[in-house]
């Protein structure tokens, strides 16, 4: 059931950049999170999956339009209407200088559904994984999936031998008092690797020179300190202690734009914030209404849909960085 009867915004991220000279080789940043796991399947939280895909990759990755295009894998094709072949990429070596080949592939695909993973449903349960050989991969569906692969850009894939030999086969969750090896180590394919990590403290990162694809940028090492508090955060940018930070409260942003040496990048986020309203039950949870459930009526819903003043909230909440969706 779709509940539609809601005042709708779309927010848009701040990101704050320190303008640096285009020489730099290390790059600083801060986020108001922490980074508590390098396990890629332990939280489905887009800053986690965001920045492990600094070290990790999946099969497919997506440009800047977000459109989708080979990363480990090279091609793919529909070969039945239930079964879609997957042609590994030749030459990839992981961190620690292992091979990519198919054995991995499958492994992950096992591991991201076992328990404990926050990712199950990036491959369904029914769904087989079968290794043709070293660098092709069939995955046997139950039923036809036109988009199987377009989830798959955070879907990382782990080292099988690596895995094993650190008795990391078992997926830990982020809050897990006692973490796995994968949980504080990370051997990935991707373009940079992890040098260090001191969960809610800082991690840092370094170019993998072997990587297998271009690295555009200038940028060697990366070091990523999390800040919870937001006027710590800014003051950080300011002072040129961090070349980059994120978010920044809306309220902050002509003081940056107007400090010399940062400005404020904005543009809209893949994210709506809504308010649902609970139209599926007979009686409302949390409710003096006994007995019945208002919000199943449509006119109630509109009551308050109609009255938010969604334009307000975009002028006086979101400092005019917001659009009011249909």
């Amino acid at each position: 059931m779709r509940i539609q009867d809601a005042a709708l915004a779309t927010d848009l991220a701040a990101i704050l950049l320190a303008t640096a000279p285009a020489s730099a080789k290390t790059f600083k940043y801060a986020f108001q999170g922490v980074l508590n796991t390098l396990e890629p399947y332990a939280l489905n939280e887009a800053f986690t999956l965001g920045t492990l895909g600094n070290v990790y990759e999946g099969l497919i990755n997506r440009d800047k339009e977000l459109k989708i295009q080979p990363a480990l894998a090279e091609s793919w094709e529909v070969t039945s209407p239930t079964k879609w072949r997957f042609h590994l990429r030749k030459s990839v070596k992981f961190h620690n200088g292992s091979d990519f080949i198919a054995d991995d592939m499958v492994f992950s695909a096992k591991r991201v559904r076992s328990k404990g993973s926050d990712l199950t449903t990036r491959v369904g349960a029914d769904v087989k994984v079968v290794k043709v050989d070293d660098y092709t991969v069939d995955f046997e569906l139950p039923g036809p999936n036109p988009i199987l692969n377009y989830e798959w850009e955070d879907w990382y894939i782990l080292d099988k031998e690596w895995t094993e030999e650190h008795d990391a086969v078992s997926v830990t969750s982020a809050s897990d008092t006692n973490p796995s090896f994968a949980a504080l180590n990370a051997n990935g394919t991707g373009p940079y690797k992890v040098v260090s990590q001191e969960a809610g403290v800082k991690t840092v990162f370094e170019k993998d020179e072997d990587y297998w694809g271009d690295i555009e940028g200038n940028v060697d090492r990366v070091e990523f300190t999390p800040i919870s508090q937001d006027a710590t955060r800014v003051a950080a940018l300011l002072s040129g202690e961090m070349d980059l930070v994120y978010p920044i409260p809306v309220q902050d942003i002509p003081r940056v734009d107007g400090n010399e040496g940062t400005r404020a990048l904005t543009g809209p986020e893949l994210r709506t914030i809504f308010l649902g309203m609970d139209q599926r039950r007979d009686e409302l949870l949390y409710s003096d209404v006994k007995g019945k459930n208002p919000f199943k009526d449509i006119r109630v819903r509109k009551a308050f849909y109609q009255a938010i003043d969604e334009n307000a909230i975009v002028k006086k909440v979101m400092r005019g960085l917001a659009t009011p969706s249909a």
